[in-house]
């Protein structure tokens, strides 16, 4: 008899914090996570309380959307990363810009600063889940490591052969 697998039992759920103060882009974004079972959304609509909940949930990812209300971005486009990789505990976690200014300068500011990836809005599925992949990869593999165990290597794409 097979059983079912349950909390105790069954796989982990990846822990996604998207920090948004927007509720249209909180929405999309819980439609799209809501579509999937290994991932557990987590809510913060500051930085200040996304380092509160960061610090008690310990997420693997963190997406954040890069003009939150109690940060001026084009002030210090490094301050967001800086403040959650500050903190001991949050160092190791991936962060993932989310914004709707798309010019690559723009782009090209975020991932100097330090942020993992950089999306834009509207929030594209396929990027957001290309992106989300890459970044519990990274993760996973830093915290192997931290726990000096050697982690599986990555499966290679099938070659076509002729």
């Amino acid at each position: 008899m097979l059983s079912r697998p349950n909390a105790k039992t069954g796989p982990r759920r990846c822990r996604l914090l998207y920090v948004e103060h927007d509720a249209e882009s909180l929405a999309q974004v819980e439609q799209l996570v809501a579509a999937r079972k290994d991932l557990h959304l987590l809510r913060a609509a500051s930085l200040h309380l996304a380092v509160q909940v960061a610090r008690s949930k310990q997420p693997e990812v963190i997406l954040i959307d890069i003009d939150v209300p109690d940060f001026d971005l084009a002030r210090s486009p490094g301050e967001i990363v800086k403040r959650l990789h500050a903190d001991r505990m949050l160092e190791a976690i991936p962060i993932l810009a989310l914004s709707a200014n798309a010019a690559p300068a723009a782009i090209m500011k975020g991932l100097e600063a330090g942020f993992f990836q950089y999306l834009t809005k509207p929030i594209q599925p396929t990027a957001f889940t290309e992106a989300l992949a890459f970044a519990r990869e990274f993760a996973a593999i830093d915290r192997a490591e931290q726990a000096g165990v050697q982690p599986r290597a990555a499966k290679q794409p099938l070659r076509e052969s002729r």
